[in-house]
């Protein structure tokens, strides 16, 4: 008896020191996280392994020469397989722990092995981690961990203004300012940022660079526009050759910071360049749970023995529990606990900072608080097919929003009234986002310091205009409107006169700071007295370029048959006069569709200027982009444009 239970403390002594590593260094995973978790979840499976091994030495000891060396080895045998999975296909590391297993039997191989007492302590503490390690307190991961060192930082403190850049994805331009040519109540009651508009030097709405989160983030961080910054889409990759607004700051002398609540701009996608702090802390597992479910599917015994979503499932259940809870509080909530935590912080250090807020809430799913659900949509919901809103407080998911899309193509009656609904709770979001953001702005302003702020979007969203849900499959105005507001110090209030771009938002910024802007940011600091500029706006399918006379044209990038950009210029799809049809429901009529010389010249500009096909030609998505986009539903979605 005493010589089966050395056999299986060896056992468990060679396995766990394997699964410990494996699970801490994580050498199949290029962005390892939750270390000390995926430490303990090896052990755990490794050990599980043993139990049963440990069954079979108890009845096939006697008939080997060294039981417990050969138990260490086979314990090694254990923890081998997980750990050669970074080196050997499958089910080559199946065959390699049987080598060792099969090694560990001869006598000469069985006799190496750590000595009993240190076996003995070793895998007593292994089970006192094992033990505790779900009730420690949940690592917070990211692909972009802090930097600041105060004690290092020897650049001169500039005796400028704070600045913060707040961005809220997905919200168009008439959830703030009421857009008098879209019939019924399109805004939200949004009285901070009302307040804050009476002071502020504000458009009805400036224009995103393109539909989808990626490259309209882009434009406004860097200050290029969508030809200059080569970025169409969030399966892009934006080349790090092109500065971002935190560098600048950073460059300055500002302590920069920053919180985001989507993964796509995170490290994933390089957009952490520049900045001292900068959490994805919001964003919960998020798409690290699409990246944990690969890693522990594809490096653990119960991803070899279980599906991959029963094995997340355990991992999650044992040790982030309160993450698994994360999605019943609003992420305005968690992007404002950060948030205030890094206000506090640079506050401490004294020195003038960049600190740029992003917010997710009104982005798919639609689920707003329980205290707002019903608040602007309650009247509405009894009406709404039960197809399209399961319960009163049901979740508004990318799925159901698709699927009320897929109605008012088919001409469905009841899906007008769905989508309006859909918009309503949407709108309930953004009152959240609102009050959020009044918590922040009240500590802002206690601190007496001078500073400026302009709020935007990265695009906009549709609710049933041309029949269209959702945001990343058309360049109509309701996708590309977003909001523009700028308050502070410096700052001449006013209503522009202008359309601002959302290229402006980082010479704007910038030169409010008194920072010299970049000769190779396309975008312009916004003033009351600036002058209109043409636009352009592209996604993965087409391009829209507007002059300032207000004619919109609309072409196709062309693709051969494999789905390969071709290298002619886009296809014509429509032309649209503004002035006379804001809504875009009429296209200039073919026979008139001659287009002005000016209006074919800037055209045939703007595709000169285009760098997608250089800048993308070597990039190369990651693993944690494409999770990012796998988690928001995004992988392998493709309009029917």
């Amino acid at each position: 008896m005493r010589e089966w239970l050395r056999c299986g403390i060896a056992l468990l002594c060679g396995s766990g020191l394997l699964a410990l590593a494996d699970g801490w260094l994580q050498f199949a995973n290029p962005y390892p996280f939750f270390q000390r978790e995926m430490a303990s979840f090896a052990q755990l499976n490794a050990w599980a392994v043993c139990f049963p091994l440990w069954l079979i030495w108890g009845v096939a000891r006697k008939s080997m020469p060294n039981p417990v060396g050969s138990a260490f080895w086979a314990g090694i045998a254990v923890g081998l397989v997980p750990i050669s999975i970074a080196w050997l296909p499958s089910p080559m590391h199946f065959l390699a722990g049987l080598v060792v297993l099969g090694l560990g039997l001869l006598p000469k191989v069985a006799a190496v092995q750590i000595p009993a007492g240190a076996r003995l302590g070793l895998t007593a503490i292994m089970a006192v981690f094992l033990a505790s390690s779900p009730f420690l307190p949940q690592t917070s991961a990211s692909l972009s961990p802090d930097t600041y060192d105060p004690s290092v930082d020897t650049r001169p403190r500039p005796a400028g203004l704070d600045v913060f850049l707040i961005s809220v994805d997905t919200l168009r331009a008439d959830a703030i300012v009421d857009d008098p040519h879209t019939p019924g109540d399109s805004t939200a009651p949004t009285p901070f940022l009302d307040r804050v508009r009476a002071n502020s030097m504000w458009a009805d709405y400036g224009l995103a660079s393109s539909n989808q989160t990626l490259p309209g983030h882009v434009a406004m961080l860097t200050g290029c526009d969508a030809m200059t910054h080569g970025v169409r889409s969030n399966s892009d990759l934006p080349d790090a050759a092109v500065r971002l607004i935190s560098q600048e700051f950073q460059d300055a002398g500002w302590k920069t910071s920053g919180v985001i609540s989507n993964a796509l701009l995170s490290a994933a996608t390089g957009l952490d360049r520049g900045y001292d702090s900068y959490s994805d802390e919001p964003i919960g597992l998020g798409g690290y749970g699409v990246l944990l479910t690969r890693q522990i599917a594809a490096t653990t015994w119960s991803g070899f023995l279980m599906s991959a979503e029963r094995t997340r499932t355990m991992f999650q259940r044992i040790y982030f529990r309160k993450q698994l809870a994360l999605k019943e509080i609003p992420l305005a909530d968690r992007v404002m606990d950060v948030a205030l935590k890094q206000l506090e912080a640079n506050y401490a250090d004294g020195r003038a900072f960049f600190h740029f807020l992003h917010f997710m809430d009104p982005h798919t799913a639609y689920r707003p608080p329980a205290q707002l659900r019903g608040t602007l949509s309650g009247d509405l919901a009894p009406q709404v097919a039960k197809r399209f809103l399961p319960s009163p407080t049901a979740e508004l998911s990318l799925d159901m929003v698709r699927d009320v899309e897929e109605a008012l193509k088919a001409g469905d009656p009841e899906a007008a009234l769905a989508a309006r609904y859909y918009h309503l709770v949407y709108l309930e979001e953004m009152v959240y986002v609102d009050q959020q953001l009044e918590k922040f702005f009240a500590e802002v302003e206690k601190s007496g310091r001078p500073f400026v702020a302009l709020f935007t979007a990265d695009h906009g969203e549709q609710f049933g205009e041309h029949n269209l849900m959702d945001h990343a499959n058309s360049l109509y105005e309701k996708n590309v409107q977003v909001p523009f507001l700028v308050w502070g110090q410096g700052v001449t209030p006013g209503q522009l006169g202008i359309v601002p771009h959302g290229a402006d938002v980082a010479p704007t910024l910038l030169s409010l700071a008194g920072i010299p802007v970049p000769d190779d940011m396309t975008g312009r600091p916004v003033a009351l007295d600036s002058v209109e500029r043409p636009h352009v706006t592209v996604d993965q399918k087409e391009i829209a370029v507007r002059d300032v006379a207000g004619l919109k044209w609309t072409g196709a990038w062309q693709f051969d048959e494999e789905h390969q950009p071709l290298d002619l210029d886009p296809r014509f799809v429509r032309l649209i006069n503004l002035k006379t049809d804001p809504l875009e429901m009429e296209p200039v009529a073919e026979g008139e569709q001659a287009i002005h010389k000016a209006l074919l010249q800037l055209i045939e500009g703007v595709l000169g200027s285009d760098t997608w096909a250089e800048r993308q030609s070597d990039a190369k998505q990651s693993d944690a982009q494409a999770a990012a986009l796998d988690a928001m539903g995004y992988a392998g979605q493709e309009d029917d444009r």
